[in-house]
C-alpha cells in the first residue's frame, strides 16, 4: 500500500503543470504551459526529431517564475524549440520575428553572395536558345516580381519567385483571399499568352512557399489523381494523429495548359511551393529536375500567448502516394542536377539547360 501512494505522489509531483489551477500561476508560467501544451497537442514530429518533449518541460520549466523577464521568457521559449530544426516553427513579438530556424541548404552555401548571377545566367541561358526578354508581373518583393516570364517559339518561361503577392497576406485572412485572386489573374493572364506553345518551363527553385500552391498546380492538371496523404497532429498522445486523408487535384474548370510540363526544384522550395509540386508529381505530362525540395511541407498552426507574442508550428504529416513521410526528405525530382558555381562560369544553367532539352523530346 505504502509503495502505491509513493507512485502516485511521484507522478504528480513529475507530470507537467497542465493539471495546476491556472489561476495560482504568473503571467510567465501561464505562457510558458501554454507554449508548451500546444506543442504537445499539435506538434507532428517530435518522433521524426528525436526530441523528448516531456523531457523539455523538466528541463526548462523551473527556469520560469513570476519573476521571468519577457526577454527571458522568450529566450527560454527558443531554446525549447531548437532542438527541432523545423523551418515551420517561428516565435513574433508584433510583427518582429524573435526566432525562425534557418535549415541548412547546399544552394544557399554553394550561392553565398551569387544567387543573383545565378539568376542572370538562367536569363542569359534562356536568351541563347531563343527566349524573349524576361519580363517581371505582380508585386514587387525584396525588388523580385511575383512572377517572370518568357518564350521561345517553341516553350513558355515562368519562373515563380514565390506563393504570396505582398506579405500582409500571410498575416491576414482577408488580405490572403485578395492576394490569391491576384496571383491567379496574373498567372492565368500568363498561360493565356502561352497557348501555342509546345510545353512550359516552372521555375520554383529558391521558391520559399506562401498559400495557393496547389490551385495554381492546377491548371497544368490533366485527370483527377491521388497526389498524397496527410494525417493531423490530434490532441492525446504523441503519436495521436488522424486517418491518412488522400489528397486529390482535378483540373482547373478555368485556365488550363496540358501540354508537357517540365518544374524546377532545389532544396530551397519549400512549403507551398512544394504542394504545387507534389500536385502535379504524378501527372503524365510533367517531369520534375534539380534536386529534392525541401521537405517543409506542413501549414503552419499558429497559437498566442500574452503580450502580443505568437507562434507557429508544424501540426501535418505529408505521405507520398507509397505512404513514405516526406518531411526533412522533399518531394523527389525525377531528374537530378544541381546547379553549381560552375554553371556561372560556363555562363550556362545547367538546370534549364536540361529543361529544354527534355522539352524538345516531348
Amino acid at each position: 500500500m505504502k509503495n502505491y501512494y509513493l507512485l502516485l505522489l511521484l507522478l504528480i509531483f513529475s507530470t507537467p503543470i497542465n493539471s495546476q489551477n491556472s489561476k495560482k500561476l504568473s503571467q510567465p508560467e501561464k505562457d510558458f504551459e501554454t507554449f508548451w501544451n500546444t506543442f504537445k497537442d499539435h506538434y507532428a514530429f517530435f518522433e521524426l526529431k528525436k526530441v523528448n518533449w516531456d523531457e523539455t518541460y523538466t528541463k526548462f520549466r523551473p527556469l520560469i517564475s513570476k519573476e521571468t523577464s519577457e526577454q527571458q521568457l522568450l529566450q527560454t521559449l527558443e531554446k525549447m524549440v531548437e532542438p527541432l530544426k523545423d523551418g515551420h516553427i517561428t516565435i513574433l513579438k508584433g510583427e518582429e520575428v524573435v526566432y525562425k530556424y534557418k535549415k541548412q541548404s547546399p544552394f544557399l552555401e554553394e550561392f553565398k553572395g551569387a544567387q543573383k548571377q545565378l539568376w542572370e545566367t538562367s536569363i542569359l541561358t534562356l536568351e541563347n536558345n531563343g527566349f524573349s526578354k524576361m519580363k517581371g508581373s505582380g508585386p514587387l518583393f525584396k525588388e523580385v516580381y511575383l512572377y517572370n516570364s518568357c518564350r521561345s517559339t517553341d516553350f513558355g518561361f515562368i519562373r515563380i519567385s514565390r506563393c504570396f503577392g505582398t506579405i500582409e497576406s500571410l498575416f491576414d485572412d482577408k488580405k490572403e483571399k485578395k492576394d490569391i485572386d491576384l496571383m491567379l489573374t496574373l498567372f492565368d493572364s500568363i498561360l493565356k499568352s502561352f497557348t501555342d506553345t509546345k510545353g512550359i518551363i516552372i521555375d520554383l527553385r529558391a521558391n520559399g512557399g506562401g498559400h495557393a500552391g496547389e490551385l495554381l498546380a492546377k491548371r497544368f492538371a490533366s485527370e483527377k489523381r491521388i497526389t498524397h496523404y496527410k494525417s493531423i497532429k490530434e490532441k492525446g498522445d504523441y503519436e495521436n494523429f488522424s486517418p491518412l486523408k488522400p489528397i486529390t487535384i482535378e483540373p482547373n474548370n478555368g485556365v488550363q495548359y496540358l501540354k508537357p510540363i517540365v518544374i524546377l526544384t532545389n532544396d530551397k522550395t519549400a512549403s507551398s511551393a512544394e504542394d504545387f509540386t507534389i500536385s502535379l508529381y504524378q501527372q503524365p505530362n510533367v517531369t520534375t529536375i534539380g534536386t529534392n525540395t525541401s521537405g517543409m511541407m506542413s501549414d503552419m498552426f499558429d497559437a498566442k500567448l500574452s503580450k502580443n507574442i505568437m507562434f507557429t508550428l508544424s501540426n501535418q504529416r505529408y505521405y507520398s502516394t507509397d505512404k513514405k513521410l516526406l518531411e526533412d526528405i522533399g518531394v523527389p525530382v525525377k531528374i537530378e542536377i544541381q546547379n553549381t558555381k560552375k554553371d556561372i562560369e560556363n555562363k550556362s544553367d545547367s538546370v534549364i539547360a536540361e529543361a529544354i532539352e527534355v522539352l524538345k523530346t516531348k
